[in-house]
């Protein structure tokens, strides 16, 4: 179900601790001012100068582009502007001498003036930030941990099923009137992207009536957000469907960064659905606008090999493994039978999250002769062994350190773990997935099931 993965889905949009982007076309900017002291165990003599205020961004070609730069005076107070292409919630680093004390995740919207206080060494316990749309923040933080609470125990199976939908609703309007409230500032408009993102599966005639919304107030949505409504269109309405939404999105864009990560989501739903030469002559297109971006092109020769050798329906590469019981896996003698092969690292969040929904689609899909194989990365037999503690190994586990990681790594052009290949009987790829793309598996199997009919 698709509450297993809210807390993954929203909770980033609300922390982004480095942004890439392309050098901007609109400047905005905002007002930033207060003090910053020092504790005076830490220093006695009351002269707080010297304390440095830094917030970066890298750019398409490499480069750390400075949004915002201060340095107080000996009394502690100081003053500047921030300037950036979207209004963001952007990380602060505050410093002296060389040393880190604090990174706070500030939001830059146009036209705020904000009010920032703390004190070394502690700042991030210290920090006092005010502002329209930070104090905002405050609110949707609060909502945000909350519901967090409320997920924890759902996923625990704490609600009766049909309760569930009424507990998600609940909260999505909890969402949506932080947004209706405030629906023109950049905090509004991630609480009502999150009651969008909330209500996907449950109540998909509300998403799309609170995204059209959003849409007319902001022009544009958060990667998150776009994902999720892409994938509603092309699940419901077919692939045309979800390439007009983009086409869409990009013709509203004002920026050359959002039109860039459009384009690129494009791609890969092109990809995803086998559509290769679709893919192939926009990708071409791609690289040709984005020439001088270092970023967009490295991202472009990443997902060109995708396409050339990794692409749905391409024979999986051959591969050899020792599983931790000393046996030899070929993936060409697995012919015959579907398997699911899976990249990761145990101590990986995400795939400890993970593990349960992996269970039970193999005591599921055995029925269909699926084989499972792990491959662990940056592991030892103690990790292993303290990962299975608790947990029966139903499937087959790579012995670690046992292969070569950089061979691995080139062979499936690995950039994120965990990642997976649902590959065919007869030797062909299904599809990949990479982090919580894993929650479209189902689908995948689907065709597994249907083949073996």
């Amino acid at each position: 179900m698709k509450y297993k993965i809210l807390i993954f889905l929203i909770f980033p949009v609300l922390f982004l601790f480095s942004c890439k982007r392309e050098s901007p076309e609109v400047k905005r900017s905002v007002h930033i001012t207060g003090t910053i002291n020092v504790d005076s165990q830490l220093d006695p003599t009351g002269d707080y100068s010297g304390i440095q205020l830094l917030s970066t961004i890298t750019t398409g070609t490499q480069q750390t582009d400075t949004l915002f730069f201060a340095v107080t005076d000996s009394s502690g107070f100081f003053s500047a502007d921030a300037e950036f292409e979207q209004n963001d919630i952007y990380p602060v680093l505050i410093s002296r001498n060389r040393n880190t004390f604090g990174i706070l995740n500030i939001v830059f919207a146009d036209g705020d003036t904000i009010r920032l206080d703390a004190s070394l060494p502690n700042v991030n316990q210290t920090a006092s930030i005010t502002s329209n749309e930070n104090d905002l923040l405050t609110i949707l933080n609060r909502i945000e941990r909350n519901f967090t609470r409320v997920a924890n125990f759902i996923n625990a199976g704490a609600f009766a099923e049909d309760s569930i939908q009424i507990e998600i609703e609940k909260w999505s309007d909890i969402y949506w009137e932080l947004f209706e409230e405030y629906p023109e500032t950049h905090v509004g408009k991630i609480s009502g992207e999150n009651s969008v993102v909330l209500l996907w599966g449950w109540n998909d005639e509300k998403m799309i009536e609170r995204a059209d919304l959003i849409l007319e107030n902001h022009n544009n949505f958060s990667a998150v957000a776009r994902q999720v409504l892409a994938e509603y269109y092309a699940e419901v309405y077919g692939i045309s469907r979800a390439l007009s939404f983009f086409d869409e999105l990009e013709s509203r864009s004002e920026h050359p960064s959002s039109r860039m990560e459009i384009k690129m989501e494009r791609i890969e739903l092109l990809y995803d659905s086998s559509r290769t030469i679709e893919a192939n002559r926009y990708l071409d297109q791609f690289k040709q606008e984005f020439s001088d971006n270092e970023l967009a092109l490295q991202w472009a020769e990443n997902i060109s090999y995708d396409i050339e050798f990794l692409a749905p329906g391409y024979p999986f590469p051959e591969l050899t493994f020792i599983t931790t019981e000393g046996d030899t896996i070929r993936t060409k003698e697995l012919k015959g039978k579907p398997f699911l092969l899976e990249i990761t690292r145990f101590d990986n969040f995400l795939y400890q999250q993970q593990y349960d929904r992996t269970v039970a689609i193999y005591q599921i899909y055995r029925n269909f002769d699926l084989e499972i194989i792990t491959v662990p990365l940056a592991s030892t037999d103690i990790m292993l062994q303290a990962f299975f503690e608790e947990k029966s190994k139903l499937w087959n586990i790579i012995q670690p350190n046992s292969f070569d990681v950089e061979e691995l790594a080139e062979t499936l052009n690995l950039s994120r773990v965990p990642t997976r290949f649902l590959v065919n009987s007869d030797g062909t790829i299904i599809r990949r997935y990479i982090g919580d793309e894993y929650d479209d598996v189902v689908q995948g199997l689907q065709q597994i099931a249907t083949l073996t009919e």
